[in-house]
């Protein structure tokens, strides 16, 4: 058994949609499980009418938008025309309340994920799954967490028999329901929390995250061009990463799949290529360098342990820069923590405008010499090696915001190429 999770990007348009089905089709032996995102930017628009329809605006214009775009690119036959009522009712009692509560929020920004899951069930000429019923969350709305031990078994109950059919579930990620029956959404990067969740419950071999790169590369390809493919790499290095600003995959998404030992590929849709692994170690040095652009710089005095409790309450918008007897340095790309932060701990120097630049390996730990390589590649911007990184070890560098993509590229060239 798989899980195959597809992005907005690979399913925005008739043609994406009907490489996926392909895609798919090619690894029906391998009992796959479908979890798919809403459409490109339709979770945007969604919300976008939401507010403009509690502002008192006209709305209809988005919900047009919406519903002839989906109608458009759906392949022929698809039943849509009841989420469109059922998403302009509430987007009318919204306008009649004149505000948008996060309950509301997030009854709105559902539609994307199950209209999306409707199309591509339809195409693929698979039952459709209701997420609703087998997703069961609490009701912190908008950001809402999963309740494993009544999740999880609704999630075989209603997937393993169709498997041993042989067919093939879809269903949309990002979005459940409370106990109650009440619609929540997961959060930033739900649908592959989702996808890790599903894998985790029915011990999948594999969870496939099908995105529109590669894989995870060395650096970020907008930045440098000559970025390469990084092949597999631990869980832990993949937390680490994703802890220190790399986009894919989103740090939550890790949680599930490693506490059940199921590997996380991410693949590219675009094209048919190995992918990057996650889930083992990998020797043979940095793995990647990510970046968190505008973040503050804080000096921090007091007790060690007491700053260790702190950065573990806020992070991963809190990380270690580093740290020595009654002193550390630390990172904050949430501002808005501050206050929290301030009050939490006794003495703190800020300093904003700040980028974070970490290069991460689990070999730093163990290759002195690949350590001090690092070091010395790093050397203009004064780096430090964390060995208690999130959860890897790394090497990081503070730099000007203005600056990262200069340094970024340098460090790109001095570390592997």
């Amino acid at each position: 058994m798989i899980v195959m999770k597809f992005g907005g990007s690979s399913v925005d348009t008739a043609e994406s949609i009907e490489r996926v089905v392909g895609i798919v089709r090619r690894q029906s032996d391998r009992q796959p499980v479908v979890v798919v995102s809403a459409m490109a930017k339709t979770t945007n628009k969604l919300l976008a009418a939401a507010d403009a329809a509690a502002a008192g605006e006209d709305f209809l214009p988005l919900f047009e938008e919406l519903r002839e775009y989906h109608l458009r690119e759906a392949p022929p036959g698809a039943a849509l025309e009841g989420y469109f009522s059922e998403l302009r009712g509430v987007l009318d009692r919204i306008a009649a309340e004149g505000r948008v509560t996060p309950r509301l929020a997030d009854h709105v920004a559902s539609f994307g994920e199950l209209i999306s899951s409707a199309i591509l069930s339809h195409a693929l000429g698979s039952p459709w799954i209701d997420c609703r019923q087998v997703m069961i969350t609490d009701g912190d709305f908008t950001r809402a967490k999963p309740i494993y031990e009544e999740t999880e078994p609704r999630l075989r109950d209603a997937l393993l028999p169709l498997l041993e059919e042989g067919k093939i579930p879809v269903l949309g990620g990002y979005v459940g329901s409370t106990v109650d029956g009440v619609t929540t959404t997961l959060g930033k990067e739900g649908s592959d929390f989702s996808a890790a969740i599903v894998g985790a419950a029915i011990q999948a071999e594999e969870v496939q995250i099908w995105t529109d790169v590669d894989g995870i590369l060395t650096a970020d390809p907008r930045i440098v061009p000559t970025a390469r493919r990084v092949p597999a790499l631990s869980f832990d290095e993949a937390l680490e990463l994703a802890c220190s600003g790399m986009k894919k995959p989103h740090y939550g998404t890790l949680g599930p799949a490693s506490r059940a030992n199921v590997p996380i590929r991410i693949l590219n849709s675009l094209q048919r290529a190995e992918g990057t692994l996650i889930g083992r170690h990998n020797p043979g040095g940095i793995k990647s360098i990510a970046c968190k652009p505008g973040v503050h710089q804080l000096t921090v005095h007091g007790d060690l342990e007491r700053i260790w409790e702190v950065c573990e309450r806020f992070r991963p918008a809190l990380l270690t820069l580093s740290a020595e007897e009654n002193r550390a340095e630390l990172s904050l790309d949430r501002p808005d923590r501050l206050p929290e932060i301030r009050e939490a701990l006794s003495s703190v120097e800020v300093n904003p405008g700040r980028t974070v630049v970490s290069l991460v390996s689990e070999d730093l730990a163990t290759d002195r010499e690949l350590a001090e390589r690092t070091l010395e590649a790093a050397r203009p911007w004064e780096p430090r090696l964390v060995l208690q990184g999130v959860s890897a070890p790394c090497v990081r560098c503070l730099v000007d915001e203005r600056e990262e993509e200069r340094v970024i590229a340098e460090l790109h060239e001095r570390v592997f190429e």
